[in-house]
């Protein structure tokens, strides 16, 4: 990576995580998905808020869950299953709570079925191009769940023909402010070379439903390893932001 973009990633990164100091009950939301060519797959999501926020919403913001309970009350459904959710903190800050889960998904054209996806407009057509992937997130889904940014990556069994995303390595890659959504929220689209037809898929709603679900709540120091937005480690970035801030404190005064 060139020195000009990395930092640009840097900023992008910075004015995350500075607004996220500062703006009180904003939720950053980051979801990795991998979707097979007949429309069943497995989404990844993480999202985090203010440790004070979570409890003052008795663990849930907007449709976001926050405890055991109420994660598999809201993404369970006839056509997604949760595999497994952890509710983690960091050891030395409990200002941040997050939640990791995993859903196996039956039919991507009802994931709004689940109550966690409320607001949420998934579709897997077939056209004459190949498959169609679309996902909207509505401003009702931004408002309601208190989301500050999407962070959203998507793989295909399917090579990828075309998407709105940044493209590499077979996902379509999308990043967007709930600051700076349009007004009809925010759309991501990718055409997949497929006829529909599954023939090496990443997971199927059969095999999730023979697993049994986990759940648990962990720290900083057993959560899921794992690197931040663009592979920087979280603690790495938020301890950044804080540096940033208080040098726009100094030159303030």
């Amino acid at each position: 990576m060139n020195q000009k973009s990395f930092l640009n990633r840097l900023n992008i990164l910075l004015i995350f995580f500075v607004s996220f100091i500062f703006l009180g009950g904003a939720v950053s939301y980051v979801q990795d998905a991998s979707f097979n060519n007949n429309g069943t797959g497995i989404i990844s999501l993480t999202y985090s808020a203010k440790t004070s926020e979570v409890k003052s919403s008795n663990n849930l913001i907007g449709n976001l869950p926050f405890s055991q309970d109420k994660i598999n009350e809201y993404f369970n459904s006839a056509n997604t299953k949760v595999t497994k959710a952890i509710v983690y903190k960091n050891k030395t800050d409990t200002t941040i709570t997050s939640v990791a889960v995993e859903i196996n998904v039956s039919n991507l054209n009802k994931l709004k079925d689940a109550k966690a996806f409320t607001g949420v407009e998934a579709g897997w057509i077939k056209s004459d191009t190949g498959m169609v992937f679309s996902w909207l997130f509505t401003p009702a889904h931004a408002k309601t769940n208190s989301i500050l940014l999407y962070q959203i990556g998507v793989k295909f069994e399917g090579e990828i023909k075309s998407t709105t995303g940044v493209l590499k390595d077979n996902q379509a890659n999308w990043y967007v402010l709930a600051s700076k959504m349009n007004p009809g929220g925010a759309y991501f689209l990718a055409t997949i070379k497929s006829d529909g037809t599954t023939k090496n898929p990443f997971g199927t709603s059969k095999e999730s439903g023979d697993k049994k679900t986990t759940t648990e709540t962990k720290t900083e120091e057993n959560k899921p390893s794992g690197c931040g937005l663009f592979g920087l480690e979280l603690p790495i970035i938020i301890s950044l932001g804080f540096a940033f801030s208080k040098f726009a404190k100094r030159r303030k005064e």
